[in-house]
């Protein structure tokens, strides 16, 4: 097959940062090419120079053959590249076949008196026919809001499709799918690759590139540390690429059995509205017992965040209360939560859990700065943060180069850690856990795991709350499974399979199918 994407030294540069190191990349004709790497490692921004959105600093771009320079995202188009990025483009309030043909409408031919100028019937039928053609499962006049997250990105796939190009870049495109809308995707991409097209696809879930990729290149760094062929590789070798050392990539939970253990935690019919008065979290009621680890799954954005906000302190309920060993903690602030034994990793580590302007010592004790081992007379004692500070990177494996810098100055795995340091080392009995491993490298997740199982083994309780079914599944003993803001069902891990996991995900019931 001929060469359809090839890079030459291809370098960018943000001031004395390195993003991309002389990226050597080479991507045949009507192949799916998987580019692997830690977040950071620069996937992103090599996609994006393709793509228009960044220009190199130094290299060259050969499409077919030929050299070319691609300044926006019209010349890259031009070129017959398309690229569906990670959110999403498009207008909720149009149709399927407007958002497909936003700014190359059919107009009416001329001599038409009639107005609107666009030729809506012309329209649906040009994105029926597209739609029969790749046999997508799409109604051209439904509303992009009313449709599910996989038709959504279907929509944004036939964006490019429409606008002829022949190479396809997707950006972590399973990150907001259920497992079926998964399974979906990748047979939609075998199919477009069978039909001519050439795929590059970004993403860091090894599981899905073993079953999708014709070859694989894995970037460290900035640079090109490996590129292989599928049938030449495993998960193990490539997560060995990425980070360095061998690394275990499915932690053990040795489940027990909680129903006759303890209850430390309690939700009964809890229910809030967001700013717009609209119910986003509506009658959840669940348990958490002594030596359990509760997940919480679901496609983001079907109240999973309001949930946690409201666990711990940032959002009121509306309906509904929360026990903590019996104790009614309804509408608690954060700290008086923190107080009485509760620690909190939160989903966005530098909206919510660290200050990127503050030192690593400052971070290590955010949220208990008031303790007496640190505060005397309202001062802080600077050698104890200290203290601290280096017993967390010593326990926790915190890998810096200056430990008196700025918690901004950390790789996302290592900013990840001083929080997971500072909230285990407070000695909670419950631990909430949103997106613990949200881009965090696979070393640093490994570590994690680890660190969460050992602390539900020593008799305290998790609530884990992440968009990684594998690590619900993984990690915890009984699953809840959120849809538009309620429960539609809870599971045994052990005892479901991940079919059944991404129906409850969809919202439906094994009695409605």
């Amino acid at each position: 097959m001929n060469s359809m994407v090839q890079t030459i030294n291809l370098t960018k540069k943000f001031g004395d940062f390195t993003a991309n190191n002389k990226i050597n990349l080479h991507v045949k004709e009507q192949e799916i090419k998987c580019i692997v790497g830690e977040n950071g490692a620069g996937k992103s921004t090599l996609m994006n120079m393709l793509y228009g959105l960044l220009q190199p600093t130094d290299g060259k771009i050969i499409i077919r053959g030929r050299e070319v320079t691609m300044k926006s995202p019209l010349d890259a188009i031009a070129n017959g590249i398309g690229m569906v990025h990670q959110h999403f483009k498009l207008v909720p309030s149009l149709t399927v076949y407007e958002n497909i043909l936003l700014g190359l409408e059919i107009k009416k031919k001329k001599g038409s008196l009639s107005l609107p100028l666009i030729d809506k019937e012309a329209e649906i039928k040009c994105v029926e026919k597209l739609i029969r053609d790749h046999g997508f499962e799409l109604n051209p006049t439904d509303k992009v809001e009313d449709i599910s997250v996989g038709a959504r990105q279907r929509v944004e796939i036939l964006k490019m499709l429409y606008r002829n190009v022949n190479i396809l870049i997707l950006d972590e495109p399973t990150a907001v799918l259920t497992p079926q809308e998964v399974d979906q995707l990748i047979h939609t991409l075998k199919k477009l690759k069978e039909q001519g097209k050439t795929i590059i696809v970004i993403t860091h879930k090894l599981r899905e590139v073993m079953e999708l990729a014709d070859s694989i290149t894995v970037i460290k760094q900035g640079s090109i540390v490996g590129d292989v062929l599928k049938a030449e590789t495993s998960e193990r070798q490539l997560a060995q690429m990425m980070v360095g050392r061998d690394v275990v990539l499915r932690v053990e939970n040795l489940r027990k059995k909680s129903a006759d253990t303890k209850v430390l935690y309690e939700t009964r019919e809890l229910t809030t509205v967001n700013e717009t008065g609209k119910e986003v979290v509506s009658d959840i009621s669940f348990k958490l017992h002594q030596g359990e680890i509760l997940g919480i799954a679901g496609v983001e954005g079907n109240g999973q965040s309001e949930l946690v906000k409201l666990l711990t302190g940032l959002m009121c309920s509306t309906k509904g209360n929360t026990w903590l060993m019996g104790k009614d903690i309804t509408n608690w602030w954060p700290n008086q939560l923190r107080e009485a034994g509760i620690g909190i990793i939160p989903e966005d580590r530098y909206a919510q859990g660290l200050c990127k302007e503050m030192s690593i010592s400052e971070n290590c004790i955010a949220g208990y700065h008031g303790q007496e081992d640190i505060c005397r007379y309202g001062l802080h004692r600077t050698k104890k943060m200290k203290e601290k500070r280096d017993r967390f990177i010593q326990e926790f494996d915190i890998r810096l180069g200056d430990p008196n810098g700025m918690v901004g100055n950390l790789s996302g795995g290592n900013a990840q850690k001083v929080i997971i340091a500072r909230e285990l080392s407070a000695a909670p009995q419950i631990l909430i856990a949103c997106q613990p491993t949200r881009g965090v490298d696979i070393g640093s997740i490994e570590f994690i795991h680890k660190a969460i199982l050992k602390f539900k083994e020593a008799g305290n309780a998790v609530i884990l709350v992440s968009s990684e079914l594998s690590e619900i599944m993984s990690l915890s003993d009984r699953v809840i499974v959120m849809y538009k803001g309620r429960i539609s069902g809870e599971i045994l891990p052990e005892k479901t399979s991940v079919e059944e996991v991404g129906l409850l995900m969809a919202g439906i019931t094994p009695t409605e199918e």
